[in-house]
């Protein structure tokens, strides 16, 4: 990391900022170009740093095409930021706060129903604080579902302030 001055190492520090960001930018080895998807994420982030995500999606599409063809994928998670806006007319003193987490890993698909659970109970607690307390049978065979195991990570911040608690 070139900034290491903006470098975030607290696990604590990145469980924020995973918690605060709701969209994770999943880059997908597509042949000449990468497919960059943007979805929103569950995660486990355990107290040795290892952190695993779970995106969702339909059970057909390119992302389904792609990944099945290579999980490696690339990612990047902020919370989008705001502007640090000049205080004077000197365009170079403008300045962007932000909060991120960027990596590698490798997305696997998860067909074992009781993983699968667990994998949509992530993600709900994440975007909803709640988890989903009956799914039925057709509801878990059609919602297509990938865990991804992190391979690195780094996290990163420019910022006056913790990241905003929703």
């Amino acid at each position: 990391m070139r900034r290491k001055d903006r470098e975030v190492t607290s696990l604590s520090e990145i469980d924020d900022i995973l918690q605060n960001a709701h969209v994770i930018h999943l880059g997908i080895h597509a042949g000449d170009y990468p497919y960059v998807v943007p979805t929103n994420y569950g995660y486990e982030l355990d107290s040795a740093g290892h952190l695993t995500l779970y995106i969702h999606g339909a059970p057909a599409g390119r992302k389904v095409d792609l990944l099945a063809e290579d999980g490696r994928v690339g990612f990047e998670i902020d919370d989008g930021g705001s502007l640090m806006k000049s205080e004077t007319s000197d365009a170079s003193e403008n300045s962007w706060w932000y909060h991120s987490v960027i990596g590698t890993g490798t997305a696997v698909q998860i067909t074992d129903p009781a993983e699968k659970v667990i994998g949509l109970e992530r993600l709900l607690i994440h975007e909803t604080n709640h988890v989903w307390d009956a799914p039925d049978d057709h509801d878990l065979a059609y919602v297509n579902l990938y865990r991804i195991e992190v391979k690195d990570y780094s996290a990163k911040a420019h910022a006056r302030m913790s990241p905003k608690k929703d």
